[in-house]
């Protein structure tokens, strides 16, 4: 009814404001010839008032009048010199009203639906899920299922339903909300419990939360169901247990009927896993496809042939060789007396270690990497590498200048080898620099100045602090 009654009020108003020039009580209007000479008249007083503030003289002001005269004249037989005169038509504007009321009828008629009755707009709404779900769209179905189930708070088919469609929907939070409902009302049943532990897990990122496991737990020791055992698997995958994981996921999928929905994700999982573990997959799942083999298989590696690995003697004399040549690389000792301890060759060995140690005397680092080699090959007991002693200090006193050269050259490489393994030592790299400074060595200066760069490539600060350093040294900026 109120919708008729704003209709009839629209349909009025319209009609009224369609009349409304018809209505108007009759009136005359003047001519247009009437504004015109008016005009001309109040021009000719404003010359009248300029010829007596003696602003124009009275020749001008004669023959501005005659001038507006002559334009007031011809004007006035140019223009009409009748008036107009309206009048109202009630008959017309009855005439329009009916017109327009007759027209808006109709087109309602014509195009409306003046039998519907009225929805609320909540039965429009699920009218209009309704057909969509009826053209098969999936998303107006859970909606409408949605719907329907919240209606029945009781119903465990309806809580069941509606849980079902919020997860179809991708909405995992109420979905679990549901299944705790359906969960109660199932008494507790391990299907549905699973459901709602697995809803949970996936509202978690599928991380599965304590929550969930403790769920889990119910519905395997209820039911063993399947669903529970893969997702305690998994949580302990989330837990770094991959072991038993792996051997969860089997057991699971050795008591599972081959067609069985969950038995394609179980053996995916069991592949990755087996191939995270670096396992081999045709021990643990022997029935594997050529694809899961595939899949699962580890790149292989093939074996570098190096001239050590074919022919040990000839590496040892190969780098006996180049110890002679350049006898400060101490990791080139070691490698030997390693070569020659595998040969069969203890007193060899054992000799390259002396070697290593007069040619590193002062290195106390270099020293104590000697040691640890020596005691690993049992050619020596392992001593813990020290600092100069007061002795040591005392008797470097009495050395010669070529000994003492010797003792420097030997702790500046000590400090080179110990850089080598802990290259974030800034204040290392900054007295290497100056060392190979002091003993002119311009070039190992610089390579030192290139090797605490690349270092510390990523410290812009650091960066500066060493080419500061280079600089005032006087050393030549890395390119």
């Amino acid at each position: 009814m109120t919708l008729w009654i704003a209709i009839a009020i629209a349909v009025a108003l319209t009609a009224l404001w369609l009349t409304r020039p018809f209505l108007h009580r009759a009136q005359s209007e003047s001519n247009e010839a009437e504004h015109a000479i008016s005009i001309y008249r109040d021009q000719r007083e404003e010359v009248q008032r300029d010829a007596e503030s003696g602003l124009i003289t009275a020749a001008e002001r004669d023959a501005a009048e005659q001038e507006i005269e002559s334009r007031a004249l011809r004007a006035a037989r140019l223009l009409d010199t009748g008036i107009s005169v309206t009048r109202r038509a009630p008959l017309t504007a009855a005439g329009l009203g009916l017109l327009a009321c007759a027209g808006a009828v109709g087109l309602y008629a014509s195009m409306g639906a003046p039998d519907a009755v009225d929805q609320p707009l909540a039965e429009r709404r699920t009218a209009i899920l309704e057909r969509q779900a009826a053209s098969g769209d999936l998303e107006s179905q859970a909606m409408l299922m949605i719907e329907r189930g919240e209606t029945e708070p009781e119903s465990f088919e309806k809580w069941w339903t509606l849980a079902r469609s919020h997860a179809a929907v991708g909405d995992y939070a109420s979905a679990a909300d549901a299944y705790r409902r359906a969960a109660e009302l199932s008494d507790d049943d391990p299907a549905v419990l699973s459901a709602y532990a697995e809803a949970l897990t996936l509202a978690n990122g599928n991380k599965v939360p304590l929550a969930a496991k403790l769920i889990f737990s119910q519905a395997v020791q209820s039911g063993n169901d399947p669903r529970a055992r893969y997702y305690l698997a998994l949580a302990k995958a989330q837990s770094q247990d991959f072991e038993g994981a792996l051997a969860d996921w089997v057991q699971l999928l050795g008591e599972s009927q081959a067609g069985a929905p969950w038995v394609p994700l179980v053996r995916r999982d069991i592949v990755n896993m087996t191939r995270f573990l670096k396992r081999d997959l045709a021990a643990v799942l022997p029935d594997a496809t050529e694809a899961e083999l595939a899949r699962a298989a580890l790149p292989v590696q093939q074996p570098v042939q190096t001239a050590s690995a074919s022919d040990p003697a000839q590496e040892s004399a190969r780098l006996a060789a180049a110890l002679e040549a350049d006898p400060k690389d101490w990791q080139g000792w070691i490698r030997l007396a390693r070569l020659r301890a595998g040969a069969g060759s203890a007193e060899e060995a054992g000799a390259a270690l002396t070697a290593a140690r007069e040619h590193f005397a002062g290195a106390p680092f270099v020293l104590g990497k000697i040691d640890e080699v020596a005691a690993e090959l049992g050619l020596a007991q392992r001593q813990v590498a020290r600092g100069p002693s007061d002795e040591d200090v005392a008797a470097a006193a009495s050395l010669s200048e070529e000994e003492r050269d010797q003792m420097v050259r030997g702790m500046v490489d000590g400090l080179a080898a110990r850089l080598e393994g802990r290259p974030d030592d800034l204040e290392g790299w900054l007295m290497l620099i100056r060392s190979y400074a002091v003993l002119q060595e311009a070039e190992a200066a610089q390579q030192a100045v290139r090797d605490a760069s690349r270092a510390f490539e990523a410290d812009a600060a650091k960066r500066r602090q060493i080419a500061q350093t280079a600089d005032s040294l006087g050393i030549p900026p890395v390119q």
